[in-house]
């Protein structure tokens, strides 16, 4: 008796699938006699076949269970399930098909004691949907060697100090800049003794737009100089007042 209900049941799930549209013959559905499992329960495949005259790349319909489980979804071709093991499938494919083809293979399972299983599907919608146009991801903007609302940005885009990005991107040699950084001979940013003895060699640059000469021996020439100018006007003022003394009548 359980099995002339069963065969039944199988029956009317291969009738009950109306067809979606007349392009579109949902009627090949069918399920394979259930397998004894040896521990009181079964399993049955049943396939979601498709005719169509039309290209097609997306199904979708509702599992009508009765006293079975939906295990597992085996896609065919280019068919991706959408919705997991859900009861209201969705199959979509990255190209159009027609003619007679296999969607998917549904496995379910079951007692078999259960004196009613079935196991239809009825699909709601078959049609053929316009890829989406893929979209360029947008580049993360990069800043390397620059300054951005007073942010500096070194040579790997990464954000720096001050005299990092001067290091990494100016590539300055036996320059001060700012009278705070000083840089050797390689553009690395040291001390203002170790510029000195490292650019003994090479004229100091000031600010990158005033070259001066190298003080060499670390003497500043400007506190010699100022007294030694002193001095000159003096003498120069003594001299112009002799001067004067001489053609006084």
């Amino acid at each position: 008796m359980k099995k002339i209900l069963f065969v039944f049941l199988m029956v009317v799930a291969i009738i009950m699938p109306a067809n979606v549209n007349a392009a579109v013959d949902f009627t090949g559905y069918y399920c394979d006699s259930k397998q004894d499992l040896g521990d009181g329960t079964f399993y049955m495949t049943c396939h979601i076949v498709v005719t169509s005259t039309q290209e097609i790349n997306h199904v979708k319909g509702q599992l009508v269970l009765t006293n079975v489980t939906l295990e597992s979804i085996k896609t065919y071709d280019d068919w991706t399930s959408n919705n997991g093991l859900s009861s209201s499938v969705d199959f979509s494919a990255t190209s159009g098909h027609t003619g007679t083809y296999t969607v998917a293979d549904l496995l379910f399972t079951g007692d078999l004691s259960a004196e009613k299983c079935e196991a239809s599907f009825m699909p709601d919608s078959a049609v053929y949907e316009e890829p989406d146009e893929p979209t360029q991801p947008e580049e993360p903007e990069n800043h390397v060697c620059m300054i951005v609302d007073g942010i500096y940005y070194g040579e790997g885009g990464n954000v720096v100090t001050e005299e990092e990005y001067y290091e990494q991107c100016c590539n300055y040699t036996c320059t001060i800049i700012d009278d705070k950084y000083y840089f050797d001979s390689n553009g690395n940013s040291v001390t203002y003794d170790e510029m000195i003895e490292d650019c003994s060699e090479t004229d100091i640059t000031v600010d990158p737009e005033e070259p001066v000469d190298n003080p060499q021996t670390g003497i500043d020439y400007g506190y010699i100089l100022l007294p030694i100018g002193i001095i000159s006007i003096i003498a120069i003022v003594k001299i112009s007042k002799k001067n004067t003394k001489i053609y006084k009548i």
